[in-house]
């Protein structure tokens, strides 16, 4: 059938299902895209069988952003679900296991990394620069496309194992002890 044809009602439950097609009106948000790649990015970490029942995704972000991470509340994460927390200025980063930092609100993010140590936290940033600190990955809008990079030597030291699926489909990989990082990193 034609969706062109389907009922005004069917259409509109259709929509988010159909975005990416020709019928989406207009592209997502850059933080909708963004929440979604966090929660993609924690599907394909081993995370530590400790951590109990609960996946804390922390977000220091401009407040009009938060509304597109809170739909990722009880959303599983192997045997986990996720739990969404606004992160202020000044807060305690303690019980993170995802730390996003944005740009606007990266203040306090030399106190945040500090605090979560080396505690298998997966930290994500919206610059390289942050890599060059010990982040894990960075995650950013280039010509209207989110893309990303990932520092393995900070996720070794915070022990994360990163699916190699994950590490493909990133723009660079640094730290990786192969012979083909060089390969990778000029793609």
């Amino acid at each position: 059938m034609n969706p062109c044809r389907l009922p005004r009602a069917i259409l509109l439950l259709l929509l988010p299902l159909l975005a990416g097609t020709a019928v989406a009106a207009e592209p997502a948000p850059e933080y909708q895209l963004k929440s979604a790649f966090l929660y993609h990015f924690a599907t394909f970490i081993a995370w530590p069988q400790n951590l109990g029942q609960s996946l804390t995704l922390c977000v220091a972000a401009p407040h009009d952003a938060i509304k597109y991470f809170l739909p990722l509340q009880g959303k599983p994460v192997g045997a986990m679900k996720v739990a969404v927390r606004n992160l202020a200025a000044g807060e305690s980063a303690a019980g993170c296991r995802i730390l996003f930092v944005t740009d606007a609100e990266s203040g306090d993010f030399d106190d945040w990394l500090s605090e979560v140590g080396d505690q298998q936290v997966l930290t994500v940033a919206e610059s390289q620069r942050w890599l060059k600190k010990g982040v894990v990955m960075d995650l950013m809008l280039e010509d209207q496309r989110v893309v990303f990079d990932v520092n393995m030597e900070a996720a070794q030291a915070e022990g994360l194992e990163i699916n190699s699926k994950l590490l493909r489909l990133a723009r660079n990989v640094y730290g990786l002890e192969s012979a083909d990082e060089a390969e990778h990193n000029a793609d």
